[in-house]
């Protein structure tokens, strides 16, 4: 009876985030910034159009922002055309990789809704929900252009 095959070695939880954070290193910062920034004010525009004005739409504006952030930042290192073993990691792992930016986004939403004023029960449910959009947008980026690198070559 043949040995099973192993493509990929198991790793840890804390060598996943290492490799995950290595890849996060080759991401588009800059393209991710612009994409946050365009967000969060196209979404404040709106609520000050609606008539909206405070800290709870800044809030939600600035975490919506967040949110394109890291999508941005997690698709562009999952689909970057780098080579190494971070990168070929990423992509064979596109939904391990994506906690790190769906955390991340969870983490600074959830402070920035406490500290704006939303209160503890608000921004854990903040956090919560734009951590997991960052997580899931973030995932199927990383499994559809996987799906797509792979039947171009």
């Amino acid at each position: 009876m043949p040995a099973p095959t192993r493509t990929q070695p198991e790793l840890s939880r804390r060598e996943e985030m290492a490799v995950s954070g290595e890849a996060m290193s080759s991401a588009p910062w800059t393209a991710a910034a612009v994409t946050g920034g365009v967000v969060t004010v196209g979404d404040l525009g709106l609520h000050l159009i609606g008539g909206s004005v405070g800290l709870h739409a800044l809030s939600g504006s600035v975490s919506l922002g967040v949110l394109a952030f890291f999508v941005v930042v997690g698709a562009g290192a999952l689909l970057s055309s780098r080579a190494g073993r971070a990168a070929r990691w990423v992509r064979a792992n596109p939904w391990r990789f994506a906690l790190v930016p769906g955390i991340a986004c969870a983490a600074i939403v959830f402070v920035l809704s406490v500290v704006l004023g939303g209160g503890l029960f608000s921004g854990v449910f903040s956090g919560l929900w734009h951590g997991a959009g960052a997580y899931a947008l973030t995932g199927v980026a990383g499994t559809v252009g996987g799906a797509r690198r792979r039947r171009k070559a």
